[in-house]
């Protein structure tokens, strides 16, 4: 083979190779174009007012890097949005809210992320009255805040002897022992807010008897022993009349 004939042929062999490098990138990157970012979460979770907030949304079936900016309308007060998609803060108003999240890979294709809705306030419950020892009670735990309907789990502390609490945040049962019994509870409402409360349930002995302790009882009680002896005294007199 002369220099001549193996030189063109190696002039070939690059066109070539160059030929098959720009084929593939072009067919990547059209296989590329073809799919769909996606990012996750789909949605953007309610926030609560004063109740700390993160998000982090993930860009996928793209090119990196993801880039996320607000392109319509306002955060809700208190949460900022960084460009690497944390979404983060505390809201500090309890506001109706509505803005849009645009997602972005390194190839330009884009995907928005809508939010709207309200801050809602804190998960709070209404403690159940005071138990009576061996009485039946059953009442429903209170919530206000979020949104129903809510789910009750016990983190930690012992319900009061012979009472539940179930799912739904019912307390029954009859209480059996008298005292002060200090319960951990998460409520988490329907969109998934979550807040942990501590639940103090006072369970109270019935009482069959003056109350020793109680400084008017026993004034009451040293008038009522007067009023029969002074009476006791009539009556005798009475008789020895």
């Amino acid at each position: 083979m002369t220099a001549r004939a193996a030189q063109a042929l190696r002039t070939g062999l690059r066109r070539f190779t160059t030929w098959i490098g720009v084929a593939s990138l072009v067919l990547w990157a059209a296989s590329v174009a073809a799919q769909d970012i996606t990012v996750t979460p789909s949605s953007i979770p309610t926030p609560a007012l004063g109740v700390p907030y993160s998000v982090t949304f993930v860009g996928s079936d793209g090119v990196a890097p993801y880039q996320f900016l607000v392109s319509a309308g306002l955060l809700p007060a208190g949460l900022s949005l960084s460009g690497t998609g944390d979404l983060t803060g505390t809201p500090t108003s309890s506001a109706p809210y509505s803005f849009t999240i645009t997602v972005s890979d390194a190839l330009g294709r884009e995907l928005d992320l809508l939010g709207a809705g309200t801050v809602t306030g804190a998960l709070t419950i209404t403690p159940p009255p005071v138990l009576v020892a061996n009485t039946a009670y059953s009442g429903q735990i209170q919530v206000t805040g979020g949104t129903g309907p809510y789910t009750f789990t016990v983190n930690s502390g012992p319900l009061p002897p012979g009472m539940t609490l179930g799912p739904n945040g019912l307390l029954s049962g009859t209480p059996t022992t008298p005292g002060l019994y200090v319960l951990v509870i998460q409520v988490t409402d329907a969109n998934g807010l979550s807040s942990t409360i501590t639940l103090n349930l006072q369970v109270m002995a019935l009482s069959t008897g003056i109350p020793v302790n109680d400084p008017w009882m026993l004034v009451l009680a040293a008038l009522g022993l007067g009023w029969l002896g002074r009476r006791q005294i009539r009556q005798q007199q009475g008789r020895g009349r």
